[in-house]
């Protein structure tokens, strides 16, 4: 029987790591993982504006989109002051460690006027000499995170279950590996609203290492290809 379990395991293991699909963590607690990166639902301390400090901020409605940078005038919706939108070193991104894994720690802190759900269609992360470049995607170079690698993947938020700017949502734990070369600065590029729209409250990336400590890799597989063979399930 044992044996039986371990090769279902090894022959499922490839599905999720190329298979498209949603990654709902509107459930407190809930995780997953897209092509390496683990995301988790995040019900921390007060993390609002003055709480943390954000690299990116982005308001709009609909579909709303936006990257940090030193550089201006700046494109797409994300505020362009200083404060809230400026370059951001790889040495400054805290290093955690997870069943022998090093990551970097990113924070999302959503905000919605009304309407709860919301969605994180695309992640970019670049590494640039610079921290002021402007223009993407085309003065960019090619991405050494994509969330979209392999297909159309997004994520599935719920702004009520941390209701105001004062708390975090969302922790996603980039692969340390990923982030190789020389180039020191780097460029956060995100999009909200394809698939669930925003009602023009303002999204917020910041980091840290005060998130929880997150399951094991294997657990956190097993229980992403559980989630996945759900919405295989829900798919017409």
């Amino acid at each position: 029987m044992r044996k039986l379990v371990l090769l279902t395991l090894v022959l499922l293991l490839p599905v999720v790591s190329v298979y498209a699909a949603m990654l709902d963590l509107t459930t407190e607690g809930s995780w997953g993982t897209i092509n390496g990166t683990i995301f988790q639902q995040f019900d921390g301390n007060p993390t609002g504006s003055g709480n943390i400090d954000s690299f990116i901020r982005i308001q709009g409605f609909g579909v709303q989109q936006g990257y940090n940078s030193d550089g201006r005038p700046v494109q797409y919706d994300e505020d362009t002051s200083a404060q809230w939108n400026h370059s951001l070193l790889l040495s400054d991104i805290p290093i955690l460690q997870n069943g022998g894994t090093d990551y970097r720690e990113f924070l999302l802190d959503i905000n919605q006027n009304g309407q709860t759900i919301l969605s994180l269609d695309k992640i970019e992360i670049y590494l640039e000499a610079t921290g002021d470049l402007l223009g993407h995607p085309g003065n960019f170079g090619t991405p050494i995170y994509d969330l979209d690698a392999g297909g159309d993947n997004w994520i599935k938020l719920d702004y009520s279950l941390n209701g105001g700017s004062g708390q975090g949502d969302m922790l996603a734990y980039i692969p340390d590996s990923v982030f190789t070369g020389s180039n020191e600065y780097v460029y956060f590029y995100s999009r909200f609203g394809d698939n669930s729209t925003a009602d023009d409250g303002f999204e917020e990336w910041a980091y840290g290492a005060d998130g929880p400590i997150i399951p094991e890799p294997a657990t956190v597989l097993l229980l992403g290809l559980g989630a996945l063979a759900l919405l295989r399930k829900r798919r017409p």
